[in-house]
């Protein structure tokens, strides 16, 4: 089969994503390549520290930033509520408010925007993922690019059926829905819905004056907090792509892959496209790391690689040293989206057995790492067993 017609995006490119992923090689463009050679740590326990001082500070400063933008940008409106309340026919008041109001949110999200694709840039730099030659991720258009872009602008991942696996198998049409709709109901309730809301809630207890102020410090808390979770969200992405590159260029040594049978070998790819399914979303470090691994063992394609019970039986189909490798490497693909769903927790324990508490931990361990930078840390819990023995199959 034709690689790309392996790769199936559901929708297309967004007009913030496609601004945002444009911007954000402008960035890569001014940058070049001798920043990335200078901020990046080495890669030894040291490095660790640095690298996530760094990714801390980085992350800090944007949500003070994002702090600040949030109360400066709710002055004016407050300041109307509280000066022209009263003084001003109704048509005429709501009419000023609304539209200083969408203004300043307009100026507002434009601000934060910028900054958010700023601060994710910085952080690529850190982990020299900021440069224009990075190649695609998938065989079309999901680029580092465009993945960032989709982090700093709070965008939804594209739902992406990559060797026929569909990431959301296990979750019904209605509650597919129901995400959709919550999701759309979070990017709604803005700065501007909750400066109402306070404004509304003042008037009806008499605390009007007083009370209005009180939207400043909320809507600045609450940009603050979304930066903070967007720069998070993003160094997940950009460190579990580290990771993925580590795994399959480094861990997965020649040597590793000959004495890997290819019922070992498929077993692998079914490792990670299980574990994409179980997470019940389309995380993008989850398809980085399947992508990888399809490529790095060029399987045959199947319509059941995300079949659970079909893994189960390739992990009795293998040699004893080939399931402890396969059950590796479940453990790290659990991690890699940053955090176990319900189902995974309930699944996990068929494959591993009585190692489940062990197992269990080394994931709790991954994730910690993957999230707060902690790279040379994160590639000694990915140890894959390396006593792999000689076996063929089918």
């Amino acid at each position: 089969m034709n690689k790309s017609n392996r790769y199936r995006r559901e929708n297309r490119t967004g007009f913030l994503e496609h601004i945002g992923a444009g911007y954000y090689r402008r960035l890569a463009g001014k940058a070049g390549d001798e920043t990335g050679t200078k901020t990046q740590p080495e890669e030894d326990n040291s490095g660790d520290e640095a690298l996530h001082f760094l990714a801390e500070i980085i992350t800090d400063y944007a949500a003070i930033i994002a702090f600040c933008i949030g109360a400066a940008c709710s002055v004016p409106a407050v300041v109307l509520e509280w000066r022209y309340a009263g003084h001003l026919s109704a048509y005429h008041y709501f009419a000023l408010q609304a539209g200083i109001g969408l203004i300043f949110l307009l100026i507002e999200l434009v601000l934060l925007f910028w900054l958010g694709l700023k601060t994710v840039h910085s952080v690529a730099c850190l982990t020299r993922h900021h440069r224009l030659e990075d190649s695609g991720l998938m065989p079309w258009d999901d680029t580092v690019a465009n993945l960032l872009a989709r982090a700093a602008l709070e965008l939804p991942d594209p739902v992406v059926k990559y060797l026929g696996i569909d990431p959301m198998k296990y979750v019904s049409r209605p509650k597919l829905l129901l995400i959709g709709f919550l999701y759309k109901l979070k990017v709604f309730l803005s700065s501007f819905v909750i400066r109402v809301i306070l404004t509304r809630l003042a008037g009806r207890f008499g605390l009007r004056a007083s009370f209005n102020w009180v939207a400043i410090p909320v809507t600045a808390v609450w940009d603050a907090v979304v930066m903070y979770r967007v720069v998070r969200e993003a160094r997940l992405r950009l460190f579990g792509y580290r990771l993925a590159e580590y795994l399959t260029e480094e861990a997965i040594t020649p040597d590793v892959s000959s004495h890997l049978s290819l019922k070992a070998q498929e077993g692998a790819v079914r490792a990670i496209a299980t574990m994409m399914v179980l997470t019940q979303n389309h995380h993008p470090n989850m398809l980085i790391l399947l992508h990888r691994f399809s490529e790095r063992f060029a399987v045959r394609d199947r319509a059941d690689f995300d079949d659970w019970e079909v893994f189960l039986q390739v992990l009795h189909d293998v040699s004893p040293d080939e399931r402890l490798f396969l059950l590796d490497l479940l453990c790290i693909a659990a991690a890699f989206d940053g955090h176990l769903s319900p189902l995974e927790k309930r699944r996990l324990p068929e494959a591993f057995g009585s190692d489940t508490a062990h197992y269990m931990e080394r994931i709790t361990a991954l994730i910690d790492c993957l999230s707060n930078g902690r790279l040379h840390q994160a590639k000694s819990i990915c140890r894959l067993h390396s006593g792999l023995s000689a076996a063929t199959g089918s």
